[in-house]
């Protein structure tokens, strides 16, 4: 079980540099973008201009434009270049195609980028297919309510550009998952997911467009929503293969079903409540990164196994046999189901511990901790005295 501690250290560490790395993605995309327009201009075709005379250069008849002072080393632009310089503090304008598919953070994104804003027709075909959605009414008029306020900040004129961007990159998908949604043929495993993912995204906008969210955090969901939407193409485009399909699946449902509130569930006590708000953002921040286009290789590599991490929990051979344990304990089937839950939202083992301190598992919770000739037997009772946060190191290591 030592593996255990070490992959949980692993993943806490790795999780911080992927936040770091997120954090820094917007001047990372303005710094390498920057070599690139100074090697244009470098490069860029001056008109022909006379050869110099011997002596001390003079303006050539009719040429206008003074030489640069001597021992001024400063390129200036190549004479009859008329693109004006940035204002001061302006970020340096993304070449063409370093954005393919509209996926990366909005904080990246610069005003120049064109809005490529929704048409009436396009508001109407997504407005007919949530109609279409087979949900629960009210879960569809939560939808309706938060996709119409999304639609009306987009065009808003209050809205900067690098948010009409965002929203519109959102919608278009949403239109796109329910449209898939919709179709004959689409299985009711990817339906499902993409239900729930569609309320996953809906939810993160819903946090953005109330009012007593604070400007962090609706920065933060903004940046999940479009993260989330990103990977909506991964789960329906035909072409990928079908394990990467099946993976952005699970990592969609996965994180929908994390940012989607369960009143009847939650840690109790506040430590378990710090544990369970870090992993969760633990988890979003590997997906902005597994998202962005412009990580490189290593980061989104390493984002990926963090995904996996979590998507994998409920096949990780420790936490199967802690459901064997509880079976053992003849646990209820509501006690198995919480298990099961708060580890495909958590992960192992600290939302399996999450899932295990729940009400239902009160009964066999004690029954383990009795039973002291099973190596689960100090878990269990850690769970029953501590929050079960502080639990971890209390479990079998074989």
């Amino acid at each position: 079980m030592a593996k255990t501690a070490r992959r949980h250290v692993s993943r806490t560490v790795g999780a911080s540099c992927l936040a770091a790395a997120v954090t820094l993605s917007a001047g990372g995309i303005a710094a390498a973008a920057a070599p690139d327009v100074a090697q244009a201009a470098v490069s860029s075709p001056a008109e022909p201009t006379p050869p110099p005379p011997p002596e001390p250069p003079e303006p050539p008849p009719g040429n206008t434009t003074p030489e640069p002072p001597p021992g001024d080393s400063t390129p200036e632009p190549p004479p009859g270049d008329s693109t004006p310089e940035p204002p001061p503090g302006d970020t340096t304008p993304e070449p063409p195609g370093s954005d393919p598919d509209g996926s990366q953070p909005p904080e990246s994104r610069t005003p120049e980028q064109k809005v490529q804003r929704l048409t009436a027709a396009e508001e109407k075909e997504l407005q007919n297919e949530l109609e279409k959605l087979k949900v629960p009414k009210e879960l569809k008029e939560r939808l309706k309510k938060t996709l119409d306020a999304t639609m009306a900040a987009a065009k808003s004129p209050r809205t900067s550009a690098a948010d009409k961007i965002t929203y519109n990159k959102i919608l278009k998908e949403i239109t796109s998952a329910l449209k898939v949604i919709q179709n004959a043929g689409t299985s009711a495993s990817d339906k499902a997911a993409l239900t729930r993912g569609v309320e996953g995204i809906s939810e993160a906008l819903r946090i953005v467009h109330d009012p007593k969210t604070s400007k962090a955090d609706k920065k933060k969901h903004k940046e999940l929503a479009l993260a989330m939407s990103s990977i909506v193409p991964r789960v329906t485009d035909p072409a990928l293969p079908v394990d990467v399909r099946e993976f952005n699946k699970k990592v969609l449902l996965a994180l929908s079903n994390a940012i989607i509130p369960d009143p009847t569930v939650g840690p109790t006590k506040p430590p378990d409540q710090k544990k369970i708000k870090q992993i969760r953002q633990q988890n979003l921040d590997a997906l902005k990164t597994y998202a962005d286009p412009d990580a490189t290789q290593q980061q989104r590599s390493e984002a990926k196994a963090e995904l996996e991490q979590l998507v994998e929990a409920p096949q990780n051979p420790e936490f199967l046999a802690f459901v064997e344990e509880l079976k053992r304990l003849k646990a209820p089937q509501a006690c198995l189901d919480s298990v099961q839950n708060r580890t495909s939202e958590a992960g192992w083992p600290e939302g399996s511990l999450w899932g295990v301190s729940d009400q239902s598992c009160a009964e066999t919770v004690s029954a383990g901790a009795a039973d002291t000739s099973s190596e689960w037997s100090g878990l269990f009772q850690c769970v029953q005295r501590e929050p079960f946060s502080q639990c971890v190191g209390s479990i079998p290591r074989n």
